[in-house]
């Protein structure tokens, strides 16, 4: 802790100094509701008296039917108008600061180059702004989590526009998104529940080809084109906060200044330079709070910190985040739940008072008073422990292909007549975190061989929502892992490193990359191997042809390797292995062992 007292101890002399000037016009620092227990309109104006009995300055909230920013139907204000009169209706009381929710979700097939669906979106957003002033909020919340088809991930099509087309569009979009917004409501603030905190990994690269390039292979890519276009339109009283959902899983103070500094500055490297002053007129840094992280709520349980920790200490731990956050945030931290409810008073005894004691020091300008640091490492250890007992490090013997066989032709049809001879390895089992309980909700077969040019891997995939399965990532090197994958390690030795590392997902994307000495797999680096998937109606399948060139020559008779088969399943967040994983795939002392 004295260490971290050293780092911190400019920022924490200039947050005290600031804290200290609330009365020379610094906005209050703030705790905002939000959470599955999210209401409607006319569930507030019936019970805002009780509501306000919590610890909140405010909360989020959403209209029934009409939420989705991204929604290419027009909203038909008759329908609207019986919410907007209970929002009119509300009296509000403590609840001072409160926003109406916008979902980034894309089930209509939004298209960034269609203008007629951006007329209906910018329409279907003055409605909302409209509804937020009738509700007198101080402006709007934006989720930017894609639920259903990502918006924001660049997909390259034969002679459609190309990566820098497409931001430059996304761009445009932003600008007329905040346009929208800000003209039924002059003034507002956007509460974003991330921003760039999502892509720390682009930000520092001082070549600003190599961020466009991180970017055109991210996930969420596409998005700070869309934050860019929103700073170059916000009106000058217009605020636009970053929310900072990483903040979900902070064990430690520094992390929180860390972030800060990340959204105040480091941010600066994905925006245009034209906008550095527009953006520090306009952006505000926010933080998040978990309630199941801390609390012991989240599934399965053995897998996080909390499980290992008292109630007593949980509660000593929320204190010590809901605090941190708000002695970081520039104005408004939001509480984020999913297997509670505020409103029906379905919560653990005595977490009200732990947010209620952590507000009141923040704002009487008092410290927190005490450290969580020795009873999180004590969890740690605990956890540690209970995982080791459950790791299950299997070996097998790698055969060759039978005498006479075809090879298989890696198209991702197992019908191969080779691979009927090849029995499978054994089941995959979900990570050691997962506790007792270690069976996926679908079935991974994986079966490997080999002859004197390449190793040979097939893999089916069960999959009961076969509609459900997600394509992540771009091109080739992309990130494939926000999406369902499988995935083979291999080492070059007898040792778990070096290894290469394998990806495929269902639409036949491959990522590639070896092991680095001291920090991540290096996906600069490329093998040529061949792959090819199919999906059906029940399983995906995939088959993978590495050559024994690409994995550092074939292995003697005799001789072994570490290895894994991982699976990632996104319809039920499932990660599974052959052999036990703890938290992730990239776990080397994990790797099972092949003999060839």
């Amino acid at each position: 802790m004295r260490t971290v007292a050293r780092i911190l101890l400019p920022v924490v002399a200039l947050a005290v100094a600031a804290s200290a000037a609330v009365g020379q016009g610094l906005p209050q620092k703030k705790l905002i509701e939000y959470g599955w227990d999210v209401p409607y309109p006319d569930y507030i104006r019936q019970n805002i008296r009780e509501m306000e009995r919590r610890p909140f300055d405010g909360l989020i909230f959403r209209l029934r039917d009409y939420n989705h920013a991204f929604d290419t139907r027009p909203w038909p204000e008759a329908d609207l108008q019986p919410q907007l009169e209970d929002l009119a209706a509300i009296e509000w009381g403590k609840f001072t600061d409160n926003f109406l929710m916008l979902y980034a979700a894309n089930q209509w097939g939004m298209d960034w180059f269609n203008d007629d669906q951006w007329a209906v979106i910018e329409a279907n957003a003055r409605l909302s702004s409209r509804a937020a002033r009738a509700a007198r909020c101080v402006g709007l919340c934006f989720d930017p989590e894609p639920y259903g088809e990502n918006p924001w991930a660049f997909v390259a099509k034969e002679g459609g526009p190309s990566f820098a087309e497409t931001y430059a569009q996304v761009r445009k979009r932003g600008a007329q998104f905040v346009r929208a917004l800000q003209g039924g409501y002059p003034g507002m603030k956007l509460l974003t529940l991330f921003e760039f905190t999502f892509l720390g990994h682009g930000l520092t690269d001082p070549s600003f080809e190599r961020r466009m390039e991180v970017l055109r292979n991210d996930g969420y890519g596409l998005y700070p084109a869309f934050i860019n276009g929103m700073i170059e339109a916000a009106a000058p009283d217009v605020v636009l906060i970053d929310g900072n959902e990483s903040a979900y899983y902070y064990t430690a103070v520094e992390s929180y200044f860390r972030a800060y500094h990340l959204m105040r500055q480091q941010a600066l490297g994905l925006v245009a330079p034209e906008l550095w002053d527009r953006f520090h007129g306009h952006q505000r840094a926010g933080m998040a709070v978990y309630f199941d992280q801390l609390m012991d709520t989240r599934t399965p349980p053995e897998q996080f910190l909390a499980h290992y920790l008292s109630p007593e200490d949980r509660l000593r731990w929320m204190e010590h985040n809901v605090y941190w956050a708000l002695y970081t945030c520039d104005e408004y931290t939001w509480y984020y739940s999913e297997k509670m409810n505020w409103w029906t008073g379905e919560f653990p005894d005595g977490l009200d008072t732990a947010l209620q004691s952590a507000r009141d020091k923040i704002t009487r300008g008092q410290p927190l008073g005490f450290s969580v640091d020795a009873m999180l490492r004590e969890a740690e250890r605990q956890r540690a422990e209970a995982v080791q007992a459950r790791i299950e490090r299997r070996s097998t013997t790698v055969r060759p292909l039978p005498a006479g066989a075809a090879k298989p032709v890696p198209d991702g049809d197992l019908s191969d007549p080779v691979w009927g001879d090849v029995p499978p390895l054994e089941p995959f089992l979900l990570n050691a975190s997962h506790g007792d309980d270690r069976q996926p909700g679908a079935a991974t077969i994986a079966r490997v061989a080999h002859d004197d040019e390449a190793l040979y891997l097939a893999v089916e995939c069960s999959e009961p929502r076969i509609e459900a399965i997600r394509i992540g990532g771009g091109g080739r090197d992309s990130d494939l892992w926000y999406g369902d994958t499988v995935e083979l390690f291999l080492s070059r030795t007898a040792q778990p490193t070096p290894y290469a590392h394998f990806i495929l997902n269902p639409a036949n994307v491959q990522w590639d990359a070896e092991s680095a000495e001291g920090g991540p797999d290096s996906a600069g680096w490329n093998a040529e191997w061949q792959s090819g998937t199919r999906i059906g109606d029940t399983a995906w399948t995939a088959e993978l042809v590495i050559p024994w060139t690409a994995l550092g020559g074939k292995p003697e008779p005799g001789e072994t390797r570490r290895a894994n088969v991982c699976r990632a399943r996104i319809p039920d967040r499932e990660l599974s292995a052959w052999s036990t994983v703890v938290d992730g795939f990239v776990e080397p002392m994990c790797f099972g062992e092949w003999a060839f």
